[in-house]
């Protein structure tokens, strides 16, 4: 009876430790950890989780036990190891409900296998403990119940450990906010925020709590939240009316040509490598202060956010595909195209990510979809084959085939999606091969020596500045290059290279023309200041600074472009706003007019958020206040805010909202 206890016991400490070794690797490696209160609700879950383990091996006689065991360890192992990897290259983190896309995952097999790192390895001790254990017989299997009461004892602690738990998770509501504010226990129970569940609660609860998720039942009907979702946008449309400025109508009638350029970040902006875009940002309209957040599905949610001005949906393998049948009246097409413009949307990659095909058409409302299939540059794949080489094709020829389907049109909106931009960076890159001799003339010139990688990235962007001063100067033989306005922004920054490299050559002065630090210095919130920048004759005639200082990210690109063209947008029914025009949080925040008065607030995918008075990290639960007249009561009211943006956004996906709103719509 005791070598049984102690049998039983032993192997309940291994994988009690083994969890919580683990949930502390995880959190090292992945969100800042720190010892805090919030590693009780991991210690507690972790042991609620080893007693239910327990319950089921201890039916099974010992080789079963042994079986079970072993699967166990390699399950939960490679769950963090699959977890940790798959972040590194896809920016978060899977769920039940992404194992659709495991197809399209399996193109990158090769960046899994390249984000491998040696901190990796600290995922495998312990199985390789276990092997160890059980060799030199620490470890015994011999644990099968021997009473018919031990399996409701074991259950009932599992039960009573669970309770416990929950009952520790706050549901205590920040008394000061005049809205709605939330609570770890709601934080567990809808898990709107992953990354901050992962820290809250380990990622053996994360995981629990998304599976059990796909069969939770809705507590409001539709007709419920859709009833909501009109008192929220009525009291937007009060607290955040639309306000006219300086830029309002600036570019009124103008053509626009939106070029969002893959992977283009701020250190790629070079006078000898890339000299259009350079004279671009220093002659015309330069915003320092543009973000790109970077959500799950990369450039397919960055475009989302910017054509619909919404937020991509993130416990969803694809926002496109889960939502591409609704309904978005007021998506960039759909509002030139009430101007009287033509619109049209290119790029030059094919559907295998997704299908822009159908949705750019169908989903957004351009007249015209052309990819790379239908440009004569590369087919579609068929349905359900899977690309382990992708051939990235050439911007500047994306430019030469798309230019003559609108260049004699009389108004214009042109969509342009670039891919020559894309990692991996180096010699099996077919655009970077052909401009890496440039880039090493300018190493040779300059007595400089760059990594590998950032040689082949810069010889990345030399295609797209190719690409831009070819479209620029046939506009100009065309006679509508004074009519025309482009736009040129990065999708999101340039992950393909590691952060490091980013850190040691974007505001190096031993490196020329990167004096100028766009990015702070190991601040990974500023990442994802990537360049946005505006040609237009108007900017250059009537501004003598070409560098701005709006803050503003994806999201606020539709409303801005509305406010600058003149656009026929109802405000309150997108969640971005116009960079140039002030917000002013007090009245949805219920405090005094004394308080400050905001400018615009970069929202990041994982709810950290940040402008020039203040960076509010979720991932750390820290706040970094620069204006004294700004406190953490504040910034607590504005985060519960920004929490509530985002599901009421969620809602309008989930339930088509202006499908309702607007019924006599097909």
């Amino acid at each position: 009876m005791e070598t049984y206890r102690f049998n039983a016991l032993k192997m309940f400490l291994f994988f009690f430790l083994s969890i919580i070794y683990l949930e502390t690797v995880f959190k090292i490696r992945m969100i800042n950890f720190t010892l805090s209160f919030d590693f009780l609700h991991t210690v507690l879950f972790s042991l609620a989780y080893t007693f239910m383990f327990m319950f089921f091996l201890m039916f099974f006689q010992r080789k079963t036990v042994k079986r079970l065991s072993i699967f166990l360890i390699v399950f939960i192992s490679f769950l963090y190891f699959n977890q940790d990897v798959y972040r590194s290259f896809m920016n978060g983190f899977y769920t039940f409900s992404s194992v659709g896309d495991a197809g399209r995952a399996l193109s990158f097999v090769g960046d899994y296998f390249l984000s491998l790192r040696f901190g990796h390895l600290f995922y495998f001790i312990p199985g390789l403990s276990f092997y160890l254990l059980f060799r030199y017989k620490f470890l015994s299997f011999n644990i099968e119940y021997i009473s018919i009461k031990m399996p409701l004892i074991v259950l009932l602690g599992s039960f009573l450990i669970f309770f416990f738990s929950l009952q520790l998770i706050s549901d205590e509501e920040n008394l000061e906010a005049s809205g709605p504010t939330y609570t770890d226990l709601d934080l567990y129970q809808k898990l709107y925020d992953p990354q901050f569940v992962l820290k809250k609660f380990g990622l053996l609860t994360y995981t629990q709590r998304d599976f059990f998720n796909l069969f939770r039942p809705a507590v409001l009907t539709k007709e419920e939240h859709l009833t909501l979702l009109d008192s929220y946008f009525e009291q937007v449309a009060e607290e955040f009316p639309y306000q006219r400025n300086r830029f309002s109508d600036i570019l009124e009638n103008k053509n626009l040509i939106l070029i969002m350029a893959e992977s283009l970040d701020t250190y790629a902006i070079n006078p000898e490598l890339t000299p259009t875009l350079y004279d671009i940002r220093e002659n015309y309209a330069y915003f320092e202060n543009y973000y790109s957040p970077l959500y799950n599905r990369s450039t397919a949610d960055s475009e989302f956010l910017t054509q619909t001005s919404i937020y991509p949906d993130k416990n969803v393998t694809l926002t496109w595909d889960a939502y591409s049948d609704n309904y978005f009246p007021f998506t960039l097409p759909r509002l030139f195209e009430k101007e009287g413009y033509s619109t049209y949307s290119f790029h030059n990659y094919t559907d295998y990510f997704y299908k822009r095909s159908v949705y750019h058409p169908k989903t957004l409302g351009y007249d015209e979809y052309y990819g790379s299939q239908e440009l004569n540059l590369l087919n579609n794949p068929e349905d359900g084959s899977i690309i382990f080489n992708h051939e990235w094709q050439s911007d500047l020829e994306l430019m030469k085939r798309s230019i003559p389907y609108f260049i004699e049109d009389d108004q214009f909106f042109v969509n342009m999606v670039t891919v020559s931009g894309h990692f991996n960076y180096g010699d099996n890159h077919e655009i970077a091969v052909q401009h890496i001799e440039t880039v090493n003339q300018y190493e040779e010139d300059h007595g400089i020596e760059l990594d590998e990688e950032m040689k082949y990235y810069l010889a990345t962007s030399i295609e797209l500045d190719l690409a831009v001063k070819y479209l620029m100067d046939t506009l100009e033989e065309n006679n509508k290059l004074d009519d025309t306005a482009i736009i040129i922004y990065g999708d999101h920054y340039a992950y393909g290279l590691d952060e490091d490299t980013i850190w040691d050559y974007d505001g190096n002065p031993n490196y020329p023309y990167t004096e100028y630090e766009f990015k702070e210095d190991g601040n990974e919130l500023e990442l994802h200041n990537v360049p946005f920048m505006i040609y237009s004759n108007k900017y250059r005639l009537n501004n003598t600074d070409t560098y701005y200082t709006e803050y503003f990210s994806t999201i606020d690109i539709l409303p801005t472009i509305a406010n600058l063209f003149d656009l026929d947008l109802q405000y309150q029914y997108v969640f971005g706003q116009d960079a140039f025009s002030p917000l002013d949080y007090n009245n949805a925040l219920g405090i005094s007019a004394t308080e400050p008065y905001l400018t615009n607030v970069i929202r990041y995918a994982d709810m950290s958020f940040q402008n020039e008075d203040f960076l509010y990290n979720a991932l750390q639960d820290s706040y970094t206040i620069y204006n004294e007249e700004f406190n953490s009561d504040y910034l607590l009211n504005l985060n519960d805010y920004f929490i509530t943006e985002y599901i009421k956004s969620l809602n309008v996906l989930k339930y088509d909202y202006f499908r309702s709103l607007f019924p006599d719509t097909e």
